[in-house]
This record gives structure tokens, sequence and C-alpha cells, in this order.
């Protein structure tokens, strides 16, 4: 018998607040995605084995929906938060997207299980 899969995803909360655009969005996930790859690669030594599972499982990424407040009480968690520079649609500093490492679905259930899809 073999152990059961774990379902590694990584999740990305977008502050629907500011009112941007599809492509503004895609913009500020793409930021998110490499910052958390970054942070991983770089930084977080200890989590490479579920960053590498991530990897070879197709890299799972989930966009979900939430408030100013919700991504400042995410970031205030320790979670990587992205702000935009202000060149394009919103004020600079705006606190546009919050990511969470790749990690197992059931394990982040608590923390994202109250966001809706995006």
């Amino acid at each position: 018998m073999t152990a059961p899969t774990r379902d590694i995803v990584q999740y990305y909360i977008v502050n629907t607040e500011l009112g941007m655009s599809p492509g503004k969005i895609a913009a500020q996930v793409a930021h998110a995605a490499t910052t958390m790859t970054l942070h991983c690669l770089l930084n977080d030594k200890s989590s490479h084995a579920v960053f590498q599972a991530w990897l070879n499982a197709g890299q799972k990424k989930i966009v979900l929906q939430g408030t100013e407040a919700d991504l400042l009480r995410l970031s205030g968690e320790g979670y990587l938060s992205i702000r935009d520079a202000g060149h394009t649609e919103i004020p600079s500093g705006s606190l546009t997207v919050v990511v969470l490492p790749p990690a197992d679905k059931e394990e982040l259930r608590q923390v994202v299980g109250s966001f809706k899809l995006l």
C-alpha cells in the first residue's frame, strides 16, 4: 500500500478592493510568484523538499479574492506581500497580493478557507 499523495498548492490572495484590471492582477500575481520562488530557493532552505514536490506536481496555484484588511492580517502573520510601484493604475505602495508558500492544501485550509476564488 502506498502513502496518500499530498496535494501541494500555492495560494495568492488578491486585494479586490483596488479595482485592478485583469492585466494588472495578472502582473501582480506574477510578481508574487517570482518573489516567492526566489524566497524559497534563496532564503528558506527548510522548504526545499516541499517546493520540489510542488514543482514536480505541476506547480498548482489558486488565486483568491480578499480585502485590504485580509491582506494586512496575512502580511502581519509573516506571509510575503506585494506592494505596487504606482506606475500605472493604482497608487504607489498599494498592497496588491499576499502569497503563501507551496504547502499541503489541507494544512492551509484554516488560513484560506474563508476566501472565495477570484
